[in-house]
């Protein structure tokens, strides 16, 4: 029997069709293949770059001391797992544990000297540093321990983190409604009602009763013997004298923490002292004796002699020595400094100038030494919480803080005036 042409024609068509059915799954099985299989290299390759790039990202953020750059978490490590126990302010400065090879585990850094953790998405190198002045006080035979979810705060009294735990420390620093401890490797306050439990510990260190303040003038550079002045200083006696505070680690003290000594806020090592340079003329001359040998200093300043920028030194601190009233013969008494008879208005007048010329220095220095209740009631009145004047004793808790008395120092005293004042 013979197959008609049409029938033929539809098998062959058919079969045609059947083939490129076939062939199209094939096809279209393979390049589905070829497909996933790209978008696999893409995914590892995705993930290679993630890793790549969170890898250059922990390590462009770690630094041994690093800056918040938001408000943020605090954590714990517990069995590999990360627990938020509190949080840090925006723009706070963190030192971390050094970390030898950074990987991609290292994905939250570890803080100095204790448990705590920081994402590394958080925080930024820095150059800023701690405040590190607290760890030559001596502490208070106190520990005490804070509620859960106290509030920390730095010495403007600024929010610096919260921490949900209790915090138990020794206390460095104690006002009247704060306990300064150490926490996070800086001086941190607490609010006293914050505080659940305050326990009397034993305490072996020698602290301060009492602590000398010098007071220099004029120093003469490279043999210079033009004043013959017994208050001008040559430059190897100053050499000498700062050489022999710096050899024998003696802490050199800035006048807030000469004020908080007296109030009883802190206790300080035997061996401190506070060095002054009265008027200005030539003061910048002891900066580079200050920072060769790490040495701290207060310049009171005649605020309308020199500008501030001519004894710039995060060594050297500024405070006051009236704005123009260092001058004799005003007044009728002693060397006749104006603070002592001039109308208050004019007085006041001056001494907010200064203050204001001075970054609201707290700190006074009386012309010539000399004061009256009547110029001490205008230095209060006019901002300032402490006031210098001469005398041969030294500084202790509880003195009248606008009459605090400082050893003149002379041209002629040498190294063993120094050591009997501060190891005598």
């Amino acid at each position: 029997m013979k197959i008609k042409p049409i029938r033929v024609l539809i098998i062959v068509t058919i079969f045609i069709s059947l083939i490129s059915i076939i062939s199209g799954i094939y096809i279209y099985s393979d390049m589905k293949e070829r497909k996933e299989a790209s978008l696999d290299v893409i995914r590892v390759r995705n993930s290679l770059n993630e890793k790549e790039e969170a890898l250059i990202k922990i390590k462009s953020n770690y630094g041994s001391a690093v800056k918040t750059t938001k408000d943020t978490k605090l954590f714990i490590n517990e069995d590999g797992k990360y627990k938020d126990v509190g949080s840090i302010n925006k723009d706070v400065i963190l030192e971390l544990e050094s970390i030898d090879d950074i990987g991609l585990d290292n994905k939250c850094f570890k803080l100095v000297d204790s448990d705590y953790y920081v994402s590394y998405k958080d925080v930024i190198p820095t150059t800023d540093t701690i405040n590190k002045r607290y760890l030559n006080y001596i502490e208070f035979p106190l520990e005490v321990t804070a509620k859960e979810k106290a509030v920390y705060y730095d010495e403007n009294f600024n929010e610096v983190f919260v921490i949900k735990n209790p915090v138990t420390a020794k206390v460095i620093v104690n006002f009247d409604d704060y306990y300064g401890i150490s926490l996070l490797s800086r001086l941190v306050y607490v609010k006293k009602e914050d505080v659940n439990n305050v326990v009397e510990v034993d305490s072996s260190e020698d602290m301060a009763e009492s602590v000398p303040a010098i007071l220099y003038h004029f120093i003469y550079l490279g043999g210079d013997t033009s004043c013959g002045d017994i208050i001008c200083h040559s430059e190897e006696q100053i050499d000498s004298h700062f050489k022999f505070l710096a050899d024998n680690n003696v802490f050199t003290l800035n006048t807030s923490e000469v004020l908080s000594f007296i109030k009883g806020e802190i206790n300080l090592p035997k061996k401190s002292i506070l060095i002054t340079i009265d008027d200005g003329a030539r003061a910048e001359n002891f900066i580079p004796f200050l920072e060769k040998y790490g040495l701290n200093a207060t310049l009171f300043l005649v605020s309308s002699w020199y500008p501030v920028s001519k004894f710039s030194s995060p060594y050297l601190e500024i405070a006051s020595h009236t704005h123009n009233m260092h001058t004799t013969g005003v007044c009728p008494t002693g060397q006749g400094g104006g603070i002592n008879c001039l109308p208050e208005s004019e007085i006041l007048n001056d001494l907010k100038l200064s203050r204001e010329t001075l970054n609201n220095t707290k700190a006074f220095c009386f012309p010539f030494y000399e004061y009256s209740n009547y110029s001490i009631n205008l230095v209060k009145e006019a901002g300032f919480e402490m006031a210098f004047i001469g005398g041969s004793t030294k500084i202790k808790k509880g003195i009248d803080p606008y009459k605090i008395p400082r050893y003149p120092i002379l041209s002629s005293f040498g190294v063993d005036y120094i050591s009997n004042l501060v190891l005598g």
